[in-house]
C-alpha cells in the first residue's frame, strides 16, 4: 500500500542550500568525531547540535515532503521494543538510571538519520551528492587505516590491528573491520554500475583498497562477509567475474598477505595428539571462537528465565552469572543481546525492519531506468544483508558512529522512491458558473 498522498506537495523539491551542507558535514563528521575537537557539556556535544539544526530546518519549512516515509511503522516498532527493555531495566535496578537513558537515547538518535534523511534530501541532485561524500569518507576513513597498516607493519599481532577510523586501540578493530564491510558495498556497487567507465575504474580501485586494509583489522569474519557480497555481485553482474573470484578464493594461501593466512588458520588449532584417535577429531575452535559459544549459551539460560528481557543494556552486568568467565562481556552478536535484553518482541521488530529495508531497496532497484535507481536500491539491500552478517558475530546495529551513514543512505533512499513515483498534481478547483437551465443537457463532472 502506498502512503498517503499530499495534495499540491511536489514529489521533488530544491534542497535548501544550508539543509544539503549540514547533511554532508554529518555524513563526513560522524564517522570520524575523534578528529575533531568536542566541548563536554551534559547532553550536549557537536554530534547533537547537528540533529538539532537538522530538525530545526526540517521542521521550518511548511511541507516538506508529498507522503509520509515508508517503514515508519517498523521503526517506531523498534523504537518501543527499546523502550520496554528501559523501563524493565528500571524495574530490576534503578540505580543506573541515567547511564541506561544515554544508552537508550543513543540507540533512537542515529537511527532518526533515516526520517532526516528523507525529509532532508528534497531533490535527486543533492543525493547524488550525499552518495558520493559517503563514498569519499569510506576512501578517507580507508586511508586513516593504511596509515595505521604502515605504522603497526604487516605481521599479525593481536594489540596492532587497524581500528581506523574510530581509534588506534586494537579493541576497536572488529567494529573498524564491520565498518570498511558494510560501507565497501556502495562503492563495489558504484564500480560496476555507474555509467561513467572512468569513475568505474576509480571506484574498482578503491575497492581493492578497502578490502586489502580491512585485511589488517584481522577480522576473519568480515573476510567471509566480503566474499558474500562480492559473489553476490559478480553472480548479477557477470559469470567472468564469478570465475575469477572463485579461482581467487580457492588459491588465497598464494596471494593474501602471509599474516591475513596466519590470521584465518587460526580459527581451528591443532590439539596435542591423543594415541589412538583419529585425525579429524584433532582440531578446535581458537579462545576467540569458542567464547561465542559461551557466552551465547550464557544468554540462552538468561533468556529461558527472563523472556520479557532483562533490560537494555544490562547484558554485559548479568552474563556473568551463567558464564562466570565472561562476566562484563558483550554478546558479540545483537540478535542474541537485543533479544536477551528487550524480550521476545526484539527480534521480531528487528528482522520486520531489516526485511523492509531489504525490500526497500530490491522496489527501488526496479522502479526506474536511472543509473541512481540501481546505486541507491542494490547499496540499500545489499547493505542490509551485509548489516544482518555483522550482527550475527558483532553487537552493531544501534553503533552510531558506524550505522549513521547507512541510516541516511536508507532515509535518502525512501525519498528517492517517492521522487521516482511522482506525486498527483493539486486537483483544480472547479470554475464558479450560473447554474444551467433544466432544459440544457446535464453533464457529468470530471473525476
Amino acid at each position: 500500500m502506498k502512503p498517503s498522498t499530499r495534495i499540491g506537495v511536489p514529489a521533488e523539491q530544491p534542497t535548501p542550500a544550508a539543509l544539503k551542507y549540514l547533511l554532508v558535514a554529518t555524513v563526513f563528521y560522524i564517522p570520524n568525531q575523534r578528529m575533531f575537537p568536542d566541548f563536554s557539556l551534559t547532553g550536549l556535544n557537536i554530534t547533537n547540535l547537528l540533529f538539532l539544526a537538522l530538525l530545526v530546518l526540517i521542521l521550518r519549512r511548511r511541507d516538506v515532503a508529498p507522503t509520509s516515509p515508508p517503514l515508519k511503522k517498523q521503526f517506531i516498532a523498534y523504537f518501543l521494543v527499546l523502550v520496554w527493555g528501559f523501563l524493565i531495566g528500571q524495574l530490576y535496578d534503578g540505580s543506573k538510571m541515567f547511564a541506561d537513558l544515554q544508552v537508550l537515547k543513543n540507540a533512537v538518535l542515529y537511527m532518526l538519520l533515516y526520517f532526516l534523511a528523507y525529509y532532508g534530501a528534497c531533490d535527486r541532485k543533492t543525493m547524488r551528492l550525499l552518495f558520493y561524500v559517503m563514498l569519499f569518507t569510506v576512501f578517507f576513513d580507508t586511508y586513516l587505516g593504511l596509515r595505521q597498516v604502515m605504522d603497526y607493519g604487516m605481521g599479525y599481532n593481536e594489540t596492532r590491528r587497524v581500528a581506523a577510523p574510530f581509534s588506534w586501540n586494537s579493541t576497536d578493530a572488529n567494529r573498524s573491520s564491520a565498518y570498511y564491510t558494510l560501507y565497501l558495498v556502495p562503492m563495489a556497487v558504484t564500480a560496476l554500475y555507474l555509467p561513467r567507465r572512468m569513475l568505474r575504474w576509480f571506484a574498482f580501485a578503491c575497492v581493492g583498497f578497502v578490502v586489502f586494509v580491512n585485511f589488517f583489522t584481522y577480522s576473519r569474519q568480515s573476510y567471509g562477509i566480503i566474499v558474500v557480497v562480492l559473489l553476490l555481485l559478480a553472480v548479477r553482474r557477470s559469470p567472468v567475474l564469478v570465475l575469477v573470484l572463485a579461482v581467487a578464493l580457492v588459491n588465497y594461501h598464494l596471494w593474501l598477505p602471509d599474516s591475513v593466512v596466519q590470521r584465518i588458520d587460526m580459527t581451528v588449532k591443532t590439539k596435542d595428539v591423543v594415541p589412538g584417535e583419529a585425525e579429524p577429531l584433532n582440531k578446535e575452535l581458537d579462545t576467540s571462537t569458542e567464547s561465542r559459544f559461551i557466552i551465547w549459551g550464557g544468554a540462552a539460560q538468561l533468556f529461558i528465565r527472563n523472556p520479557w528481557g532483562i533490560g537494555l543494556d544490562n547484558f554485559h552486568r548479568r552474563i556473568g552469572e551463567y558464564a562466570p568467565d565472561y562476566a562484563g562481556y558483550d554478546a558479540h552478536d545483537y540478535f542474541v543481546l537485543t533479544t536477551t535484553e528487550n524480550g521476545i518482541a526484539a527480534p521480531i521488530a528487528l528482522l520486520a525492519l531489516l526485511l523492509g529495508l531489504f525490500r526497500l531497496g530490491r522496489r527501488v532497484e526496479k522502479e526506474s531506468r536511472e543509473p541512481e535507481s540501481r546505486l541507491y536500491g542494490l547499496s540499500l539491500w545489499l547493505g542490509t544483508l551485509a548489516v544482518a552478517m555483522i550482527n550475527l558475530y558483532g553487537s552493531r546495529f544501534v553503533d552510531g558512529n558506524l550505522m549513521s551513514n547507512f541510516w541516511i543512505l536508507a532515509g535518502m533512499t525512501a525519498r528517492y522512491l517517492q521522487i521516482v513515483q511522482g506525486t498527483p498534481e493539486a486537483a483544480p478547483k472547479p470554475a464558479r458558473t450560473r447554474p444551467r437551465s433544466p432544459l440544457a443537457g446535464a453533464r457529468t463532472p470530471t473525476a
